[in-house]
């Protein structure tokens, strides 16, 4: 009994309430692109909502599934966190080529679409796995 309220427990009324507010944030986004206020209250709610997800706990495993999983799958866990890291190593350079070519239209008077489009997506690529090494380290 004593092992059972250690474990933490699953709030699914939490995890209600942050679906309904990222529905909400993603509509403001939707709705309102061209209002800021709207657009900064859409992007909180969207932040709010992820930190809800966590604290409600209903994605997590339980002790024992977790414990049984992490012996078998060590060294492959190892080898696919370190190709993260190279991958989200090659982006800063990339990132830089991508902003010194978009510096490069500007300079010119923007009459190519191509380095928008190619730093758009660097830069989508590098919040992508930067966040993602970043939830890494803090988890």
């Amino acid at each position: 009994m004593a092992s059972e309220s250690a474990l933490p427990q699953k709030r699914y009324w939490l995890f209600v309430l942050a679906v309904l507010l990222l529905l909400a944030g993603g509509a403001a986004l939707f709705m309102g692109p061209k209002n800021f206020g709207i657009w900064s209250l859409g992007l909180g709610a969207c932040i709010v909502s992820v930190y809800l997800i966590r604290v409600s706990n209903v994605h997590s495993r339980s002790v024992s599934a977790a414990t049984g999983s992490e012996g078998t799958d060590s060294k492959a866990k190892k080898g696919q966190g370190r190709l993260i890291w190279i991958i989200g190593a090659a982006l800063l350079p990339l990132a830089g080529a991508s902003f010194f070519c978009l510096y490069q239209d500007a300079l010119h008077g923007y009459h190519e679409t191509t380095p928008v489009y190619v730093f758009a997506g660097v830069a989508a690529l590098c919040a992508l796995v930067w966040s993602y090494l970043a939830s890494r380290l803090l988890h």
